[in-house]
């Protein structure tokens, strides 16, 4: 037997990451002590084969770089590095080859595979294989398939089957001849071999470093770039009828097994020639982005770990069912509906997006941080605001606005103290802000506005501040907690708009493990949440005492189903919508310090919490 084509642990030949460029002529020379008789375009893949086992030098401490490579050596190769399965029936060998031979098993394996001949057929395993041959066994045993974009110089193959092989092998990267002529019918010899090997396992593993077209061939197999690649059975349930519409054509980033089968989908991008179609993910979890070009589509069933970025070039439709995702961006003008239990971690609407944009939350969707240029603008940007707010737990980043009820300026239609009110007039939204001590908030310049037909409309305002509070350039920054109430004249509108802003300590409040703030429970059900605190040192020197405002509500923005029973250590206080807990022995906040209270739920449903810091004068906060 050959002792360099040793046996190696199958599956060490597919790394993330090849780094042949990075081997110096140096690491090869320490390998093999007739490395210089190898030509120095062949050390770097010499070096990184041996390093994977797929070829290795003789016992005696050579590689021999200039020998001839046989049939049966080709044989044994690609076994290895295309990690083709054991064959499974009775095939018999061909007529010369003995079963005892060391190169049987993989001759009946890559027969098996409809490659290099069949066993009807003399094999000749000791023949020489030819610089032809051996790239059109590579072209064979890959599926590979150019584009037509390269071309033989005439004259060097007269065979088309072989012509067509040869010009595809050229167009990936395996071929590039000595500048004058390729030497097709010249023996391989083993330094060459493994260029051409090395250079091949580049070209197949390209679908994993950038993103590429792919193509359905049929229900198991796909076409990236240049080769056919089969499908593990997970991704092999995506391609139903409907999802293949949407997946042809698409480019993206995976990875693969060591059998070269696609295993997961990394990046996914959906061109902008998929319209009104939808793809059921069946469970499919994106480790990357999923980039949407196209319009009017329905995608349900999967998890994004990275952003899901609408990318459109016109204002698109868009709707995720029953799906998990990390980060989004509106990044064109979309109307965009989450539905089912879709939740999206943090929805980014661009400025240029923002005004035609239009976001509608159904069922249990809900999102944790919707962040957009003016915190103002989601009321009109959020589809039935007033009834969907609870689904929203932060806009940029900190607790929502909790619009008050706003006087209606009308009377009562129905005679009675249970008739239904309805404005005679226009209606201003009022606005509650909540922002840290002297944290620079910039007013806003226009407020919503309910006009009798039932239409919100946006309305230049001019505010004036409260005693004590100066306004400079439309912006105002408060240095000692409280509650401020600003008033605004709306254009064309008598009623006066209202701002409250909410002015806390910044305390630095991390839910503790485990906790993120949101509570699914049943009736009756008693929940222990944890969180630490930590106070600002600069705040700390004027502000020694603070307290904790635990804020809860469902679904609907309710929190009449909340009751907290324990505050180990703190006194608490209901106060509206939700508990104010101080110290029992008063001492100052000037530490971290890790708080845990239990709350008890009347009502089956699902409930968030949000913390925030107070200055401690229980009717001041």
């Amino acid at each position: 037997m050959n002792k360099w084509l040793l046996r190696t642990t199958l599956g060490v030949f597919f790394l993330s990451q090849l780094h042949t460029t990075a081997v110096s002529a140096q690491a090869a020379e320490k390998l093999f002590s007739d490395i210089d008789q190898a030509s120095s375009w062949s050390l770097a893949s010499i070096t990184y084969l041996n390093e994977l086992g797929i070829t290795q030098g003789y016992d005696n401490g050579t590689y021999q770089p200039r020998k001839k490579i046989t049939r049966q050596e080709v044989a044994e190769l690609l076994v290895r590095a295309l990690q083709l399965p054991a064959n499974e029936s009775t095939t018999e060998l061909p007529p010369d080859v003995r079963a005892s031979s060391w190169s049987a098993n993989s001759i009946q394996r890559v027969q098996s595979q409809g490659l290099m001949g069949n066993p009807n057929e003399p094999f000749r395993p000791t023949d020489l294989v030819t610089r032809e041959e051996l790239l059109s066994i590579f072209v064979q045993a890959t599926g590979a398939e150019g584009k037509g974009t390269a071309a033989l110089p005439d004259g060097e193959v007269s065979d088309p089957i072989s012509k067509q092989s040869i010009e595809t092998s050229m167009e990936i990267g395996l071929l590039q001849g000595d500048g004058q002529k390729l030497a097709l019918d010249r023996p391989t010899e083993r330094q060459e071999i493994a260029v051409f090997l090395t250079r091949l396992i580049q070209a197949l593993e390209e679908p994993k470093t950038r993103e590429m077209e792919l193509t359905i061939v049929n229900d198991s197999t796909v076409r990236i770039g240049a080769f056919k690649y089969a499908l593990t059975e997970e991704i092999q349930k995506l391609l139903t009828a409907a999802n293949k519409q949407l997946l042809e054509g698409t480019t993206l980033k995976v990875t693969m097994t060591p059998d070269y089968k696609i295993k997961d989908i990394v990046d996914l991008t959906v061109p902008a020639s998929k319209k009104n179609l939808m793809f059921d993910g069946r469970d499919l979890h994106i480790t990357g982005n999923l980039i949407i070009l196209g319009d009017e589509l329905t995608i349900k069933n999967l998890s994004v770990d990275g952003k899901v970025l609408a990318n459109g070039n016109a204002k698109n439709s868009l709707v995720f069912e029953n799906a998990k995702i990390k980060g989004m961006e509106l990044n064109t003008a979309s109307k965009l509906t989450l539905t089912g239990t879709t939740s999206v971690d943090s929805l980014s609407v661009a400025q240029k997006a923002v005004k035609e944009s239009e976001i509608i939350l159904q069922q249990k969707s809900v999102i944790n941080d919707i962040i957009v240029p003016d915190k103002q603008l989601v009321p009109d940007l959020v589809k039935d605001y007033s009834g969907n707010q609870g689904k929203i737990q932060l806009i940029n980043g900190k607790p929502r606005d909790v619009q008050p009820p706003v006087s209606t300026g009308g009377a009562s239609t129905g005679g009675s103290s249970g008739g239904s009110v309805s404005p005679s007039g226009p209606v201003v939204s009022a606005i509650t802000k909540i922002q840290e001590v002297a944290e620079t908030y910039m007013l806003p310049t226009q407020v919503s506005v309910r006009m009798p037909d039932g239409t919100t409309v946006s309305k230049a305002v001019v505010w004036s501040a409260p005693e004590g509070v100066k306004i400079t350039n439309s912006e105002v920054s408060i240095n000692e907690p409280g509650v401020y109430l600003f008033t605004g004249q709306v254009e064309g509108i008598s009623e006066k708009s209202q701002l409250k802003l909410d002015v806390r300590l910044p305390l630095n409040l991390v839910l503790g493990a485990g906790n993120t703030g949101i509570v699914v429970t049943t009736a009756g059900e008693t929940k222990t949440v944890s969180f630490t605190s930590e106070p600002d040192a600069q705040v700390t020197t004027s502000v020694k005492h603070a307290s904790y405002l635990l804020e809860w509500s469902d679904e609907n923005g309710s929190s009449s189903n909340v009751k907290l029973i324990s505050t180990p250590g703190y006194a608490s206080e209901n106060v509206g919508n939700g508990w104010l807990i101080t110290k029992t022995d008063d001492s100052a906040v000037i530490n971290k310090e890790a708080i845990s209270f239990e709350v008890k739920f009347g009502a089956p449903g699902t409930y968030s919490v949000q913390i925030s810091a107070v200055k401690h004068q229980h009717h001041n906060y």
